[in-house]
């Protein structure tokens, strides 16, 4: 299984470093990161770190102009789609440059989505529970979102947006609900886990999946306001 890693950038180095030392510190290696640089300042930018030629081998960078995180996963998802140069991808994953995952992270993530018949009752896409730490790695307590100990049903999860980005790997189809919005500056993954629900594909929740989610001061939770979450519950009546 070829899994298309997802990664948008903006001006955190170091968070940045670490994130990608952890992919690349994975023990299921068969993957290629795409690392979206949206429009971060010189001397901070991605493609000016010193990497190592094993990731080289295994990246592909793109600079763009600022515009938000979900022009850059964007970006990366259009060239996963159209991307002739080497096999076509199984799976798609997503990792937000100040999140990192466990060594084994990815290995538990492409087992739940291939072992046909398994709990995971063939499952489309599959997330993870974080643990929340802050930048300097002290536990953080999570700021109201819910983590149910076992599948609460999809309807009951997307209520109440349980999913984090960096804890998701689905099945390449998901893909066909097209592309992150633009215009919701937050929640957009919501939105996203909401249209894939929405498609028809199934979603569950893997214990065996863990990461770390980097809690800090003024991140996109603390964006949301009542247009963003009006923008979400017209276009996801349901879910209201």
């Amino acid at each position: 299984m070829k899994v298309a890693i997802v990664m948008p950038y903006y001006n955190e180095r170091d968070l940045l470093v670490s994130s990608v030392q952890s992919i690349l510190n994975q023990t299921y290696t068969n993957w290629h990161l795409y690392l979206i640089d949206d429009g971060s300042a010189k001397g901070n930018r991605a493609h000016e770190v010193q990497w190592t030629p094993e990731l080289m081998s295994k990246v592909t960078f793109c600079y763009k102009p600022n515009g938000g995180v979900s022009t850059a996963r964007n970006c990366a998802i259009s060239m996963i789609i159209r991307d002739p140069t080497g096999p076509s991808y199984d799976l798609v994953a997503y990792c937000d440059s100040d999140d990192v995952w466990a060594p084994d992270y990815l290995e538990q993530q492409v087992k739940a989505l291939t072992l046909l018949g398994s709990v995971f009752n063939e499952a489309d896409m599959v997330y993870a529970a974080p643990d929340h730490r802050f930048v300097d790695g002290t536990k953080a307590v999570p700021y109201g979102i819910a983590d149910y100990p076992e599948f609460p049903g999809t309807k009951k999860l997307l209520e109440g947006n349980c999913i984090f980005v960096s804890g998701v790997v689905h099945k390449v189809k998901c893909l066909d609900v097209g592309f992150f919005d633009p215009e919701l500056n937050s929640i957009e993954d919501w939105d996203y886990w909401a249209r894939i629900s929405e498609a028809g594909y199934k979603i569950r929740k893997n214990p065996n999946a863990t990461f770390v989610y980097t809690v800090k001061p003024g991140g996109n939770g603390s964006k949301s306001n009542t247009t963003v979450y009006e923008k979400f519950h017209k276009k996801h009546s349901a879910f209201k």
